[in-house]
């Protein structure tokens, strides 16, 4: 089970300079390369959904429908999963002409710009098939982010070391010449949704057991990751302060409400803390 930690994936399959792509509605920014260490983290959970589904990893259809350059192919095959699809086309296409393969868990980093984050978590919604979506932490505190992986979804949250974290190839990016450049553009984990083919409660206990002492990653609790509906407060723009101020001045209750969102989120110190405090608790 531990077989895939000393695999190490070939420097070759990392292009250093940027090809075609069959699609147009591409932004520079979004053109960066997983690394290999990241697709080996996550290899357990896809090992785990291969045996749950009755599957080798070598039959486990893996899906990522964004393409960059191609090398997480190389990557989850170095790792044994040999049934990959992630080909040069516009996922969005396929999308509306309902032609996406099939596949039974998707795998995928997506990219950064516009509307990207919502359309692929509400596909992965649509679709109620298994996905691992490497994120920035911040997607989780959006609003639009329990809306779109639904009421039901209750993804572990698999997040590197501070200290280590995931750098991304950018292949032929401007202002770098043509060669690759190593990118950490946000700090970003690993969400991992079994969509009721696993418990993610029992996943998390098994991975602790098995490969916390070999990873430096961390995987925290539920509840540690989702610390119930947090109201974040947006302050209100220059015009409502001043009638807010206004009404404060004169004593009466403002007729002007502030406007918030709720979010989900991971806070790590919050995370640390509560686990200092339990364990505290545990010896007395």
């Amino acid at each position: 089970m531990l077989a895939h930690l000393s695999v190490k994936s070939s420097g070759r399959v990392t292009p250093a300079q940027k090809a075609s792509l069959n699609f147009t509605d591409v932004d520079e920014a979004d053109h960066c390369e997983t690394p290999f260490r990241a697709y080996r983290d996550v290899e357990p959970f896809l090992f785990a959904l291969a045996k749950a589904l009755k599957k080798t990893k070598a039959t486990l259809r893996v899906y990522d429908p964004y393409y960059c350059e191609g090398s997480m192919v190389a990557h989850l095959n170095a790792l044994g999963f040999e049934s990959v699809y992630n080909r040069n086309e516009d996922f969005y296409e396929r999308v509306a002409a309902n032609t996406t393969p099939e596949f039974d868990v998707l795998v995928t980093n997506p990219p950064y710009s516009g509307e990207h984050f919502k359309r692929i978590l509400s596909f992965c919604r649509a679709c109620g098939k298994p996905w691992l979506l490497l994120l920035p932490n911040f997607v989780c505190r959006k609003q639009y982010y329990q809306p779109s992986i639904g009421p039901s979804a209750r993804p572990l949250f698999l997040i590197p070391d501070a200290s280590k974290p995931y750098r991304y190839w950018a292949p032929g990016r401007q202002g770098f010449d043509v060669r690759a450049k190593g990118t950490t553009p946000f700090e970003t984990f690993w969400y991992v949704e079994f969509a009721g083919v696993l418990d993610p409660v029992e996943q998390r206990a098994w991975w602790l057991k098995k490969y916390k002492a070999h990873s430096t990653c961390d995987i925290p609790a539920l509840d540690d990751a989702l610390p119930q509906q947090q109201r974040l407060q947006k302050r209100p723009n220059p015009k409502v302060r001043r009638a807010l101020k206004a009404s404060s001045s004169k004593a009466t209750r403002p007729t002007t409400t502030t406007t918030t969102t709720t979010g989900i989120y991971f806070d790590p110190e919050k995370a640390a803390k509560r686990k200092k405090e339990k364990a505290a608790l545990a010896h007395r």
